[in-house]
């Protein structure tokens, strides 16, 4: 498999998930899901070995910030 999704299931979880998918658009739709239930999300490609991008969401006391690397 080419495209891996790696993402914590609960916030300060020492475990994490891994799902892996042949197909970039297939990877795209289920990381666009886990972003907005998980509070971190990693998009990564297996053959280059490369991040194509971290979704991390982060509450603090003057609100909520999201970001995307």
């Amino acid at each position: 498999m080419r495209y891996m999704l790696c993402y914590a299931v609960k916030a300060h979880s020492a475990r994490a998930e891994t799902e892996y998918y042949e197909k970039f658009e297939d990877a795209v739709m289920k990381y666009t899901v886990l972003c907005s239930n998980c509070d971190d999300v990693v998009l990564a490609d297996t053959e280059t070995h490369m991040i194509i991008r971290h979704f991390s969401h982060r509450s603090d006391p003057h609100g909520c910030a999201v970001t995307n690397y």
